[in-house]
């Protein structure tokens, strides 16, 4: 049996924008888990990572992500799925695959196309 190898992470010169912005969204929907203090002391944080540089993280926009939000809602469901998989889920591509009923080569033919519904809805 031949698998098809397939690069999910090829975009297309004429969807580097969207896909910019695509990544713009994908960090203002992610979903961020915010530690708090635990009473226990056996569970709270060492106070070491204030002797470590801080890492700086990339600002997000979050009106742009908004519109995007609202944009890629209105999607059909099958590119707006796997425009969802592919820019905040990040999970293997079969489970995706089983759910929208495609191969790998469909799911990358539907990530493109939904980058290209949103260049052409959003000019």
């Amino acid at each position: 049996m031949k698998r098809d190898n397939i690069d999910f992470f090829i975009v297309e010169p004429h969807q580097i924008a969207i896909h910019d912005r695509l990544c713009n969204w994908a960090r203002y929907v992610g979903v961020k888990f915010i530690p708090g203090q635990h009473p226990m002391w056996r569970q709270s944080m060492s106070n070491s990572r204030q002797w470590h540089m801080p890492e700086p993280r990339q600002e997000v926009d979050s009106l742009d992500g908004m519109k995007l939000e609202r944009a890629v809602a209105a999607l059909p469901m099958s590119y707006r799925e796997a425009l969802r998989w592919h820019y905040i889920w990040r999970t293997s591509p079969s489970k995706i695959r089983r759910l929208l009923g495609v191969t790998n080569d469909g799911l990358a033919k539907l990530v493109r196309d939904g980058r290209q519904m949103l260049i052409n809805r959003m000019s």
